[in-house]
């Protein structure tokens, strides 16, 4: 390792520790903003310059050799450059230069983000595929992807449910979701028959499979409670065979856009996705108004008609 690896290594290092430590940030941001340093202290140093002499001008093309080098969509070249902005504000406060040329940087535009959909008839013929067999553990999905697609909540809040968190007699689950903020859902018939089928025929099945006992509403296949890694892989064997392009985020976001559809208010739609800010969920709004002009440019594509065929 060369000298100058040696202290870009040393500086990534006590940047790193100033995030977690000072600032507080999550082990995930923290690793992110530390590996975009990095990326960009490597990129200094095979150009002959270091921290201390990167200009405003080199900090455009560390960007734009970002952008092509990896290949990031606009949202992604955002968090790069609130990591590179990060990585010079610790720069000037420990005194390895005096100007900060990063605040220059303009942020990327971002255009408007609108989440992937699937069609009723496609989350109809997604979820059937689930009753195929009547296997345990496809009983228990059948039953985990229903209430995902009827509650529009989260796969991290579906896997973290007790069940406790389920009330038969309201037809209501007790959500636990972004910073501890609680809401009840509602979730519809079939889900609802789907849930009960599932925690009388098949969880005391799951749960005996294990010594310790769990309060965990979705148990896998040893008894312990399921985890998102086992929910995604079974999840994507199933849109693969289908032939289909989703996630299990997929079903929240067709839930909205269903919803929406079927006359639901705006804000009504913010308290079941458990959104803080109205301003999430209004993307909703704009990926309807999509699918309408989608539809009107097809149609008005068709030549006009003669005067005596109309």
């Amino acid at each position: 390792m060369t000298t100058a690896e040696s202290v870009d290594g040393e500086i990534i290092r006590m940047y790193s520790d100033y995030l977690l430590f000072e600032k507080r940030v999550s082990r995930k941001t923290r690793d992110a903003y530390a590996y975009e340093a990095s990326v960009l202290l490597s990129y200094a140093r095979e150009r002959g310059v270091d921290v201390s002499t990167l200009d405003f001008d080199a900090l455009v093309s560390f960007m734009d050799y970002r952008k092509k080098g990896g290949q990031l969509d606009e949202r992604t070249l955002s968090k790069v450059l609130s990591a590179i902005r990060s990585f010079f504000s610790y720069i000037v406060k420990e005194g390895y230069r005096k100007d900060n040329p990063a605040i220059l940087l303009s942020r990327p535009k971002n255009h408007e983000y609108l989440p992937k959909t699937l069609s009723k008839e496609d989350v109809e013929e997604l979820l059937l595929s689930f009753r195929g067999e009547e296997d345990e553990l496809m009983v228990r999905d059948y039953a985990l992807f229903e209430l995902i697609y009827s509650s529009g909540m989260r796969i991290s809040e579906a896997i973290t449910l007790d069940l406790s968190s389920f009330s038969r007699e309201k037809s209501t689950i007790n959500v636990v979701g972004k910073r501890n903020k609680e809401r009840i859902v509602f979730i519809g018939r079939i889900a609802k028959n789907a849930l009960c089928y599932y925690i009388d025929n098949v969880r005391p099945v799951l749960a005996a499979r294990s010594r310790q006992h769990s309060e965990a509403l979705f148990l896998g296949r040893t008894g312990s409670r399921l985890t998102r890694q086992a929910v995604h892989k079974r999840f994507h064997s199933h849109v693969l065979a289908l032939g289909l392009d989703a996630t299990v985020h997929t079903l929240r976001h067709s839930f909205a856009t269903h919803m929406l559809e079927n006359g639901a208010d705006i804000r009504s739609l913010k308290e079941m996705l458990g959104h803080s800010d109205i301003k999430t969920t209004q993307v909703y709004t704009h990926l309807d108004t999509s699918e309408l002009l989608n539809a009107f440019d097809s149609f008005s594509s068709i030549p006009d008609l003669e005067d005596g065929e109309k």
